[in-house]
C-alpha cells in the first residue's frame, strides 16, 4: 500500500501550459476533421452531380444513331475484346454508330440489350481502340434498372463506373462513365486538406505554446514569490515578508492579476499577524518577567522574616516578623488577584470578539453615583493631606455593568491621584451625564489634580501593565503597576473609553461609559 501511494504521489502531472496547448490542438484537429469531411463530401457530391450530367448527355448520344434503333447484330458482339489488327467484321460496332460516337469521352462503356441477349457491349479507350466487355461485366450492366437514375457499378478490371439504363422499343441502352478521375480528384482533395491540417496543427501548437508561455509567465512569477516565502524562517520570528508580486505582473492579465493581488494581500495579512504574534510574545515575556519581579520582593520578605523568626527566641521580635510576613502575603495576594482579574478580562474580551461591547454577565444596572461618593469619602479619610472636591449630578447616574469591577476602576483612579501627588494637592472628582455627537448618552467620570505633570514620553504607555512613571522600577510608592491597566481593561470591557491628559497645573483621567 505504501509503494502504491508513493508511486501515485510521484507521478508526473502534465503542466498547465501543455494541457492548454493539448486542448487547443485537440479542438483544432476536431474542427479541421469536421471541416475536411464536410468539404470532401460536398466536393464529391458536386463531382458526382457533374458526372451524372455528363452521363445523361452521353446516354442521349447513345440513343442518337438510328433514332434509338440498334445497329444490326454482329456475330462477334458478345465475343472477347478485339485488337487493332482484327478484321472489321470482328468489331462489336463495325459502323462506329454507337461505341465511340462523336462527343463521347474515352472509356465510355456502351451496352445494348434486347431481351436476354446482348446486342452490343464495349468501350473505346483513349487511343481510339475499341474493346469488348466480359460476360461478367455485361451481366452487371444488364442488372441496371431502366428507370433512368444513375447508379454506381463495379466492372471488375475496369473499376467503378456510373451507369444509367434507358429502355426504348423493347431494347435497353446502358451508358456508363468511369469514376476513376472523380476518385482521384477526391483523393487529391483529401491529401491537400490533410496536409494543410497537419501543417496548420504544427504551426498552431508552436504558436499556442509560445503564447501560453508568455501569458503564464506572470503566473510563474507569482509561484516564485510564494516559493520565496516558504524559505523564510517564520518559526524563529522572521516577520519581515518583503516578497510581493510586481505591479507589472498584476496588470498583465485579469486572472493572474487576481491571483497576484490575493497573494499580496495574504502576505500582508500574514506579515501583520506575525508582527502581532511577535509583539504579543514579547509582551508576554515582559509581563512574566515583571510579574516575577513583583512577586520576588514579597517572597524574599517572607523568607527573610521566616529565617529571623526561626533563629530568634524573642516573642516580640517574632510577632513583628509575623506582621511583616502578613504584609508581604497581603501584597502578594493583591498582586495575584490583579493578575487573575486581567487574565479574566482578557479571556472575556477574546471570547466576546471585537464587535461585542460588553460581556453578557454585565447586564445589571449599577448606581455609579453611590460608588463614586463612597470611594471619594474613603480617599478623603485615607489621605487627609489632599484637598478633595466632589462634583456629581443631583440625579443618580446608572450604567450597565459589574458593580465590583466598576468600583475597582473608581478606587484605582483615586488611589493613583493620592499616591502619585504630593500633600496639599487639589483633587477634583466629577461625575456628569453628557451626550455624544451621535446622540448617545454617556456618563463621564473625571479625576483631576494639580500635581506634577506626567511626561509626554510616559503618556502613550501609561495604561500598560507594570508601567510606572518614566518606566521606573522604583517601589517607593508601593504600587504594582497594574492599577491603570486594570482600569483600561475594565472600562473597555464595559464598552467605554479612558484617556489621560496632562499639562502644567492640570492632569485629568477621563472615563466615558454608556448610560443606562
Amino acid at each position: 500500500m505504501t509503494r502504491v501511494g508513493a508511486s501515485a504521489g510521484t507521478r508526473r502531472v502534465p503542466s498547465l501550459r501543455w494541457r492548454i496547448v493539448g486542448a487547443v490542438a485537440l479542438l483544432l484537429v476536431l474542427t479541421n476533421v469536421v471541416v475536411g469531411v464536410v468539404t470532401v463530401v460536398a466536393y464529391r457530391g458536386y463531382l458526382v452531380g457533374r458526372l451524372d450530367a455528363e452521363l445523361a448527355t452521353a446516354a442521349g448520344r447513345t440513343l442518337g444513331p438510328g433514332n434509338g434503333q440498334p445497329p444490326p447484330e454482329s456475330g462477334s458482339s458478345s465475343s472477347g475484346s478485339s485488337s487493332s489488327g482484327s478484321a472489321s467484321s470482328d468489331r462489336p460496332d463495325p459502323g462506329n454508330d454507337v461505341i465511340g460516337a462523336p462527343g463521347q469521352s474515352a472509356d465510355t462503356v456502351i451496352a445494348i440489350f434486347r431481351g436476354a441477349r446482348t446486342v452490343l457491349a464495349g468501350y473505346t479507350d483513349a487511343h481510339g481502340q475499341q474493346h469488348s466487355l466480359t460476360t461478367a461485366q455485361e451481366r452487371t450492366l444488364a442488372a441496371v434498372a431502366t428507370d433512368g437514375e444513375p447508379v454506381t457499378v463495379s466492372l471488375g478490371s475496369l473499376g467503378s463506373y456510373r451507369a444509367e439504363a434507358v429502355g426504348s422499343d423493347g431494347d435497353v441502352f446502358v451508358t456508363a462513365l468511369p469514376l476513376g478521375d472523380l476518385r482521384a480528384s477526391v483523393v487529391q482533395l483529401v491529401v491537400v486538406v490533410g496536409s494543410v491540417t497537419l501543417v496548420g496543427l504544427l504551426v498552431a501548437v508552436w504558436a499556442g505554446a509560445m503564447l501560453v508561455r508568455r501569458s503564464l509567465r506572470p503566473l510563474e512569477h507569482v509561484a516564485a514569490v510564494a516559493s520565496s516565502v516558504t524559505a523564510l524562517d517564520l518559526e524563529r520570528g522572521d516577520t519581515d515578508i518583503a516578497a510581493r508580486v510586481a505591479d507589472s505582473d498584476l496588470v498583465r492579465n485579469r486572472e493572474v492579476g487576481a491571483v497576484g493581488t490575493a497573494l499580496n494581500r495574504l502576505l500582508g495579512h500574514v506579515g501583520r499577524a506575525l508582527r502581532v504574534r511577535s509583539d504579543a510574545e514579547a509582551g508576554m515575556r515582559t509581563f512574566v518577567a515583571d510579574a516575577s519581579h513583583e512577586l520576588r520582593t514579597p517572597i524574599a520578605t517572607v523568607r527573610a522574616y521566616a529565617e529571623l523568626s526561626a533563629t530568634s527566641s524573642d516573642v516580640d521580635a517574632i510577632h513583628r516578623n509575623v506582621a511583616g510576613i502578613e504584609r508581604a502575603a497581603v501584597r502578594m495576594g493583591d498582586l495575584v488577584e490583579e493578575l487573575l482579574l486581567l487574565a479574566r478580562l482578557d479571556a472575556a474580551a477574546l471570547a466576546a470578539g471585537p464587535s461585542t461591547a460588553s460581556r453578557p454577565d454585565r447586564a445589571g444596572p449599577v448606581d455609579l453615583t453611590s460608588i463614586v461618593v463612597e470611594a471619594t469619602m474613603d480617599a478623603r479619610a485615607t489621605a487627609p493631606t489632599h484637598r478633595w472636591t466632589l462634583q456629581v449630578d443631583d440625579e443618580p447616574l446608572v450604567v450597565p455593568g459589574d458593580a465590583g469591577e466598576l468600583h475597582r476602576v473608581v478606587t484605582n483612579l483615586l488611589a493613583n491621584a493620592r499616591t502619585h501627588t504630593p500633600p496639599d494637592t487639589a483633587v477634583v472628582v466629577s461625575l456628569r451625564r453628557s451626550h455624544e455627537p451621535d446622540g448617545t448618552a454617556t456618563v463621564r467620570f473625571v479625576v483631576t489634580n494639580d500635581g506634577p505633570t506626567i511626561s509626554a514620553d510616559a503618556l502613550p504607555t501609561l495604561f500598560d501593565r507594570f508601567t510606572r512613571g518614566a518606566a521606573s522600577r522604583s517601589r517607593e510608592v508601593g504600587t504594582s503597576g497594574l492599577g491603570l491597566a486594570i482600569v483600561r481593561a475594565v472600562v473597555e470591557a464595559h464598552g467605554g473609553t479612558v484617556r489621560v491628559s496632562s499639562e502644567p497645573g492640570r492632569t485629568a483621567f477621563t472615563v466615558a461609559l454608556p448610560a443606562q
